[in-house]
């Protein structure tokens, strides 16, 4: 919601954008009378752009963690649905092994929306106290640098701990602090 509304029944009547018609009518429903009908649209992709542009009072719309929602101004009114995602399989499937690269898939995946992998440089005396701070998901890897008493380092960090993290080994004397995001991975 783009406005001051506090209450799903403020918006009866009003005009809805989103990219779940059926499920916005059936929500809908509850609040309004025959004079007084919410105006529902259909949109694909984007739909909390709707509001700002003028076309709608207010959105429906699939979120995760808010954060699209929150960068476009919006605010939650109401949770008309929480959904999960489950794997369900036989314990007599002849298919076990489809079933389980399945699910590697899907923990790869969720592994790489969790972390983040950081690299740096360090000189070996603050070493010990750099893995502390990026103990890795298993163990930080530690290369040696040729030639130099230094060494290079590569962990997973929880990425909303990443800006954090950095800003700590740089005063642990870390350098060359770089972080890559990870589309996906099998742990």
């Amino acid at each position: 919601i783009a406005s001051n509304y506090t209450d799903p029944k403020q918006l009866s009547g009003k005009r809805i954008v989103t990219s779940f018609p059926k499920l916005a009518r059936d929500y809908f429903d509850k609040y309004d009378t025959p004079d007084r009908v919410t105006n529902i649209k259909y949109v694909s992709g984007s739909v909390e752009a709707a509001c700002a542009l003028g076309l709608a009072d207010a959105v429906i719309d699939l979120v995760e963690t808010g954060t699209t929602m929150l960068a476009a101004g919006l605010c939650v009114v109401d949770e008309i649905l929480k959904t999960e995602t489950i794997l369900i399989s036989s314990k007599t499937s002849k298919h076990f092994d489809i079933v389980n690269i399945i699910k590697k898939r899907i923990q790869g995946y969720m592994t790489a929306t969790s972390y983040m992998m950081i690299s740096y440089n360090v000189s070996r005396i603050y070493l010990t106290e750099a893995l502390k701070i990026t103990p890795g998901k298993r163990a930080a890897t530690v290369s040696p640098l040729e030639g130099d008493e230094a060494v290079a380092v590569s962990a997973l960090v929880k990425r909303s701990d990443s800006s954090t993290i950095m800003d700590q080994l740089e005063k642990t004397g870390a350098t060359d602090i770089l972080l890559f995001a990870i589309d996906n991975s099998r742990m």
